[in-house]
């Protein structure tokens, strides 16, 4: 494929504003268990503010102060969503975890459905429902807010191994749909479908497992991790760094608060089109999924540390936000934002940035972490909003004399992307024009030769590498490990009954009637009749008959269930409810067809 420059755009260019890159500091943040440092962004642009722009008739930002406006955006509709999974196995009790949330976390969700005709309703999520059997369960959340989610069916299959009890989903009738919206807009193509931009049908699908040292900080800084008894109170000297002692108590929590975010991560990434693996991993390289302000006189914000400089790419590409926030600080928002006198702009990107402000200080630890939620949402748009206009730039400067294409030109855009979020599109643009004028390829590698700006390219290679290795950090909780809420049934039962064994003693015999006289003569018992017991648990019994009959002990039936009685091969079977106790008999008769006495 070859790409040509687009030069239709190129007056867009006119109202875009470029920055050059500024030196700042190169702050380490670990994101696994070996101290690997990665630049941290300054959350979309890096360059002093008030720097002349390099695009004609750029709007030059100046420097003010961030103001402490805080504007009340209104949020769209609340959305519901639910969900259900199969826990790891074995188990000693067979389940399904139904999950449900919503998308603006304020109001109370319970989830009700059928199991197998039997109406349940579980108070909070998630919640574990018991399936002793293959079952169909058909659901949907409700919350008191009054929402509702779609209704999801799943069909479920349980085995009992000698290890325990394993659930399998076989069908599920939900499907997420996705598109990579950067994809759109770069108007390539990708045959390759690699793991990194796949988008993962349910959100648990992204839960990790990682050693992140600056959130196990935090955590026992703040309180939320239990260190009596470790030495300095789990921390170096310097109060950045756990120790040995502090990391192991709190990597069960950091596990639990690098996940809790899945869920809006999975949301943002369906409605606006970022794949969620790169959306979790830029989030993590930037603050470890601590929602708090670490750099505050760069004034970034947030689990993705944006800053001014970042939400002004994207107002100048949403003219929609750039409205809902506009009307929140000033009286005259007919100026579009590109066009509005510098004191006017810098008033509504710094309300916007201070908008996404998680720390609270009458809330628990400081966070409000329901707007940490939400504002992921905003974070991809700021990482949309970089996409488009690194292809705007492309195709500024993009040569059509060029003759080899790039090879991958899908992970090459996103990296430009992440370079621009990180460093400004100042670094990018310059690194381009560079690039192109060697007549090279413009593709990461070329392209990261001509950077000027420091920390960019091992910005990127840090989140790249991360994102690579996304799927050998996923991470299934243990079954103990989750606090499952139990359904209420509407009929009469316990969520994990303790069955109660029988006493009784189920024989099965099998004859051939040859006389067709319906008595059982000696030498019409059937011998080695393979002969199967299957229960509504799952559980399994087989055996062969001996001089026609067999003996089954049916100690391992709960009491009251149903168990088919059945000859494999043979096409004969018969239920029984297994009593207290007592001798059930099954007989199994078979007879000669009956012949012509003549020939007709």
């Amino acid at each position: 494929m070859k790409w040509t420059a687009n030069k239709a755009v190129y007056g867009f260019l006119g109202v875009l504003v470029t920055f050059a890159c500024a030196p700042f500091a190169n702050y380490s943040v670990l994101t696994e268990t070996s101290p690997t440092s990665i630049p941290v962004s300054q959350g979309a642009d890096d360059a002093t503010l008030g720097q002349t722009p390099t695009l004609a008739s750029a709007v030059t930002l100046t420097a003010t102060s961030t103001p402490t406006v805080r504007p009340t955006i209104t949020p769209p509709p609340s959305e519901l969503f639910a969900f259900i999974q199969a826990p790891d196995g074995p188990l000693a009790q067979p389940y399904v975890t139904l999950i449900a949330f919503q998308s603006i976390p304020d109001a109370l969700i319970e989830i009700k459905g059928i199991i197998n005709s039997k109406e349940f309703i579980c108070r909070g999520s998630p919640c574990a429902l018991p399936v002793f059997t293959s079952s169909t369960v058909v659901f949907q959340a409700v919350s008191s807010s009054g929402y509702t989610s779609e209704e999801i069916s799943a069909t479920v299959r349980v085995e009992l191994d000698s290890d325990g009890y394993y659930v399998f989903l076989d069908t599920v009738s939900q499907f997420a749909a996705f598109s990579d919206s950067c994809l759109r807009f770069w108007k390539i193509q990708d045959y390759s479908n690699p793991e990194w931009a796949e988008f993962v049908q349910f959100p648990y699908l992204l839960n990790t497992d990682k050693t992140l040292h600056h959130l196990a900080t935090q955590l026992i800084i703040h309180g939320l991790v239990d260190v009596d008894g470790c030495p300095a109170g789990g921390l170096n000297v310097g109060l950045d760094w756990p120790t040995g002692c502090g990391l192991e108590r709190a990597t069960r929590k950091m596990i639990e608060w690098q996940n809790q975010y899945d869920e809006y991560i999975w949301l943002a990434s369906s409605e606006i089109g970022i794949p969620p693996k790169i959306l979790k991993t830029l989030i993590e390289v930037e603050s470890q999924f601590w929602p708090g302000n670490e750099r505050f006189y760069l004034d970034e914000f947030g689990l993705g540390q944006v800053n001014q400089l970042g939400v002004d790419v994207l107002l100048r590409r949403d003219p929609t936000l750039y409205q809902k926030v506009c009307s929140t600080v000033l009286d005259d928002c007919e100026i579009p934002y590109s066009l509005m006198p510098a004191q006017n702009q810098a008033l509504i990107r710094g309300a916007l940035v201070s908008s996404q402000s998680s720390l609270c200080p009458t809330c628990p630890h400081g966070l409000d972490l329901n707007l940490a939620k939400q504002s992921i949402s905003f974070v991809a748009r700021v990482l949309q909003a970089n996409c488009e206009t690194v292809k705007i730039i492309v195709d500024a400067h993009q040569s059509e004399e060029l003759e080899d294409d790039p090879e991958d030109p899908y992970s090459d855009f996103w990296k430009f992307t992440l370079l621009s979020y990180h460093s400004g599109i100042s670094c990018f643009e310059k690194a381009v024009i560079a690039t192109t004028k060697s007549n090279v390829p413009l593709e990461w590698e070329n392209l990261s030769q001509n950077l000027d700006c420091r920390g960019g390219e091992g910005y990127v290679d840090g989140v790249w590498g991360n994102l690579l290795r996304f799927d050998t950090y996923q991470y299934t909780p243990a079954d103990q490990e989750i606090a499952h809420v139990e359904p209420v049934f509407a009929a009469t039962q316990t969520p994990f009954p303790t069955p109660v064994p029988s006493a009784a003693q189920l024989i099965v015999r099998v004859f051939l009637d040859d006389n067709q006289n319906n008595i059982a003569e000696e030498s019409e018992w059937m011998n080695s009749v393979p002969v199967l017991l299957q229960a509504e648990n799952g559980m399994e019994l087989t055996g062969s008959t001996v001089n026609g009959q067999i003996v089954f002990e049916l100690a391992e039936f709960p009491i009251g269930s149903d168990v088919i009685v059945s000859l494999p091969g043979l096409y004969r079977s018969e239920t029984i409810e297994v009593p207290e106790q007592g001798l059930i008999p099954v007989v199994f008769v078979f007879a000669q067809p009956t012949l012509p006495t003549a020939i007709p």
